[in-house]
């Protein structure tokens, strides 16, 4: 009897059904799945400098590991990951990391966040379930080719030697042979930098394939291809049908080898795609992948923006979201193609919950999974297997369902002080010292006021809004903008990575006339709030600032 690769590939999906299973059984008992992964995690690690410190060989339950380890953020354990970086063990974990994920952190700094393999396995555990459900409900996908867009897992080397960069890249690179044969692109298409470069050889080699999936993380990404799909049609079916790519394009010398295989010629594809350029006037995904199946990417928070967009340049496919997930760890696995939902990721962390009114009181009042309720929205702090302990990941989730006694959470945006649209996780910090940068700079004492804020569009971009004490020529509003730019990617790598792919746009200068930081205070102390406590941010999210101004009907 002889097998399909589609058969083998999905004898190979169905293989996860274990993982299914067993996260299924923890669904009905969180609480005693939560606490054996917690004491898990604590007793792997009690001779550590972290456990020692915290005196993890006392805890025996949930209350004992709040009594005795405080909630964390990424300054309180950088002493023991800055030894990490330095080479020194035993800090964190008792298993040493393999590599670092880069992050943005709340200083100019970027974040490392260690991986152990343990910790790979349980955010692995959390991507089977998800790409079990994916396949079992959109099962013609498996007899086609994935379009799997990720980033890359070699950035560079920290001082230790080890590896940092992103995890997506990593899972990419660590799948199966079996799986990865069913995958319409190299995984090496995530080491090239250059945007253009990257979307047009994604292009040249998916286009001859039959993609039955795509799945990137943020839609803009989507959106972002069938642009460029439309704009190099011509370029592409040519080189598809010569078994060429235009030399403007070519992959980088020492990644030629890697992509031989995807280059191949294939007259046939290349007349089909002619024939559809000459009758549509234009080529877009829905055309040249007819047999589409499915999507997966964000849907959470402001990503409705984009969704809204997929289906005229994907056609009328499903959507799953692509789950609650970040460099720290796994939050949700989505189970259906319905709302930006998942279920809570009980396997895989240890998840604590403080309800978004309680967040800034003395002593917030910490929950577990199975104390959460339906339509409330929480901060969420993870413990993980690879040494992140009570971590404040500054992210707001509503409950928005259950699956069995279990909550199903919806990103609804980053909490305090933080900006992210497409991932780039601004701080007020970080817009601070680049609007201190603009003024020493260009030796400016104009500014009265200022306030960053995200203004959704394609692509999205941060509108600086300014009162001023005196005018700016427009040359010097235009060099303001370029520097503003310039010390945001500097000090933020990810929001480099998102301008310099694209997903975001350069900032723009929108001018307020003066006195109009006083209104607005004065507004807010007739709303209700203290004067004294009455605070404008540097960093706005989407259109809470300049809902303000409209309020008072401000015009810039």
């Amino acid at each position: 009897m002889s097998f399909s690769n589609a058969d083998i590939f999905l004898g190979q999906m169905w293989r996860r059904a274990t993982h299914v299973r067993r996260f299924r059984r923890a669904c009905r008992q969180p609480l005693q799945s939560q606490t054996e992964k917690l004491l898990s995690i604590v007793s792997a690690n009690q001779n550590t400098a972290f456990g020692k410190a915290h005196n993890f060989h006392k805890i025996k339950s949930i209350a004992d590991f709040r009594q005795y380890v405080p909630p964390c953020q990424y300054e309180d354990l950088q002493p023991y990951i800055d030894a990490l970086l330095q080479g020194q063990q035993n800090q964190l974990t008792a298993e040493e990391p393999f590599m670092f994920a880069t992050t943005s952190g709340t200083t100019a700094k970027p974040k490392f966040i260690p991986i152990t393999e343990t910790h790979l396995r349980d955010y692995t555990h959390a991507f089977q379930i998800h790409n079990y459900h994916l396949i079992q409900d959109n099962y013609q996908a498996a007899f086609g080719r994935f379009l799997i867009l990720t980033s890359n897992d070699e950035e560079g080397r920290a001082p230790c030697g080890l590896p940092y960069g992103a995890v997506s890249g990593l899972l990419n690179r660590r799948q199966s042979p079996i799986i990865r044969r069913h995958f319409a692109i190299p995984y090496e298409m995530c080491k090239i930098k250059d945007v253009d470069v990257k979307y047009y050889l994604v292009l040249r080699t998916a286009l001859a394939q039959n993609v039955t999936a795509v799945l990137a993380c943020n839609p803009s990404s989507l959106l972002l291809l069938s642009a460029q799909l439309g704009e190099h049609a011509s370029d592409l079916v040519s080189d598809i049908f010569d078994g060429t790519v235009k030399s403007r394009y070519a992959p980088p010398r020492y990644l030629a080898a890697a992509f031989s295989s995807f280059l191949g010629a294939n007259r046939e594809k290349a007349r089909q795609l002619e024939k559809l350029l000459n009758q549509e006037g234009v080529l877009s995904p829905k055309t040249v992948w007819p047999n589409l199946s499915v999507l997966s990417c964000w849907k959470g928070g402001p990503m409705s923006f984009y969704l809204d967009k997929l289906s005229d340049h994907y056609g009328p496919v499903p959507v799953r979201d692509f789950g609650y997930m970040a460099s720290e760890g796994r939050g949700s696995i989505p189970l259906g193609d319905q709302g930006a939902g998942g279920v809570l990721a009980v396997n895989s962390h240890f998840f604590e919950f403080v309800e978004e009114a309680g967040m800034d009181d003395r002593e917030p009042r910490f929950l577990t999974a199975d104390e959460l309720s339906l339509g409330r929205r929480y901060y969420i702090f993870f413990t993980t297997s690879a040494g992140l302990y009570r971590y404040n990941i500054n992210d707001l989730i509503e409950v928005v369902g259950f699956e069995n006694k279990t909550p199903i959470i919806a990103f609804v945006r980053k909490g305090l002080g933080i900006s992210s649209i497409t991932g780039e996780k601004i701080t007020e910090e970080q817009v601070l010292t680049a609007i201190k940068q603009v003024a020493r700079q260009l030796n400016l004492l104009a500014i009265s006021h200022f306030t960053a804020e995200v203004a959704l569009g394609m692509p999205p971009h941060y509108v600086c809004f300014a009162e001023l004490n005196s005018a700016l020529p427009q040359s010097v509003q235009d060099e303001f903008i370029r520097l503003f730019d310039h010390s945001l990617r500097m000090q933020n790598p990810e929001y480099e990575d998102k301008r310099s792919s694209r997903r975001l746009g350069m900032p723009s200068l929108r001018i307020l006339p003066p006195g109009t930081y006083t209104r607005l205070r004065q507004q807010r102390v007739l709303e209700g709030a203290p004067e004294a406590q009455v605070k404008i941010p540097l960093l706005s999210t989407s259109q809470m600032f300049s809902g303000q101004l409209a309020l008072l009907g401000v015009e810039g």
